[in-house]
């Protein structure tokens, strides 16, 4: 199996640039969005971290693949910040939220 040629290199660019990817934080991400985030990153950690694949974590966390990936990929607008907090208290049960 060798490199694919230009042509098929194109194709693939071409698919691949109507495709959404993984998103960033913004710099001026306000504290919501940046514990949101991070909270998104902490799932990720943790499935590589037990070597579980989106599946895999999908299954343990009680939600769709769809959903994982939108998680990993931080496309998280459909997701209430209570639901992300839910999730993450499935691996760190012991986490506890301290509001000021």
């Amino acid at each position: 199996m060798g490199f694919p040629s230009k042509k098929e290199l194109s194709k693939i660019r071409a698919k691949l640039s109507k495709k959404p990817g993984f998103l960033m934080l913004s710099p001026d991400a306000d504290e919501l969005a940046r514990f949101r985030f991070q909270i998104c990153q902490d799932l990720l950690k943790y499935s590589q971290q037990h070597e579980l694949s989106a599946v895999a974590m999908a299954k343990f966390l009680g939600i769709t693949k769809a959903d994982m990936s939108r998680i990993f990929n931080h496309r998280i607008t459909r997701f209430s910040t209570d639901k992300l907090i839910r999730l993450y208290s499935k691996i760190n049960p012991d986490y506890r939220l301290k509001v000021a």
